[in-house]
C-alpha cells in the first residue's frame, strides 16, 4: 500500500546536514509517508549516511543521478514519488513534529479538491522568527501569484502538494542549471488554487 506523502528531499553534497532532517522526520506525529532522497550527483558520502538509517520508522528510498540542478532532482521526486502529496523538505530544513499530520488536517477542510494543488504553511526560524511574510488571514485560499502581487507575502513557505498535479506542470529541463520553483508554481496557479495557513 502506497505511503499518503511522500517527503522528498533533493541534495547535492549535503551528508552532514540531511541527519536534522532525517531526526525530524523520526519525530513525526503522522506516520504514513515515505523519505525519498534524490541525490544530484554528490561526491561526498551521502549514500553511506543514508544506508546507515537502517532503523528508521519510514520507509526511506535514495536515488542517485548525475548533477543537473535542483529542479531536475525535483522532477526526477515526482516521478519516483509513491505519496499522493509530496512535501519538499530541502536538505537544510527539518520539521516540527506534528508538520505532516497539521498539513493532512489543513487538506481535510479544503472544500472542492480537485481545484486545489496545494496546502501551505509558514516556515520559522530555529529562533522562532517567520521567513518572510505571514499571510493577511489564518486561512486564506488564493494561489502564489496572488499572494505575491496582491497580498505582498513573500519568503520562504512550506507547501504540502498534490503530487498528480506536480506531474501536470514539470520543471523546464533546457532552461540551465538553475530554474526558479516559482515558474512553476505560478503555471500551477493559472489553473489551482491553495490554501494558505
Amino acid at each position: 500500500m502506497n505511503p499518503k506523502i511522500t517527503v522528498f528531499t533533493p541534495s547535492y553534497n549535503r551528508a552532514k546536514l540531511l541527519p536534522r532532517a532525517y531526526e525530524s522526520l523520526r519525530r513525526q506525529s503522522f506516520k504514513d509517508f515515505e523519505w525519498l532522497i534524490v541525490d544530484d550527483g554528490s561526491a561526498d558520502d551521502t549514500k553511506t549516511v543514508v544506508e546507515s538509517w537502517t532503523d528508521a520508522p519510514f520507509p526511506i528510498r535514495y536515488v542517485y543521478k548525475e548533477n543537473g540542478g535542483k529542479h531536475t532532482a525535483l522532477n526526477r521526486g515526482v516521478q519516483e514519488a509513491k505519496g499522493d502529496f509530496f512535501v519538499i523538505l530541502d536538505s537544510d530544513d527539518w520539521i516540527t513534529d506534528t508538520t505532516l499530520e497539521r498539513m493532512i488536517a489543513v487538506w481535510d477542510t479544503v472544500p472542492d479538491k480537485n481545484r486545489f494543488a496545494e496546502v501551505v504553511g509558514l516556515f520559522a526560524y530555529e529562533g522562532g522568527e517567520v521567513v518572510g511574510t505571514r499571510f493577511p488571514r489564518d486561512v486564506l485560499d488564493s494561489d502564489p501569484a496572488e499572494i505575491q502581487a496582491v497580498y505582498k507575502v513573500w519568503g520562504d513557505k512550506l507547501a504540502c502538494h498534490r503530487t498528480a498535479v506536480l506531474r501536470e506542470f514539470p520543471f523546464p529541463e533546457d532552461l540551465g542549471r538553475f530554474v526558479t520553483e516559482s515558474l512553476v508554481w505560478y503555471r500551477i496557479a493559472r489553473r489551482y488554487k491553495s490554501r494558505f495557513v
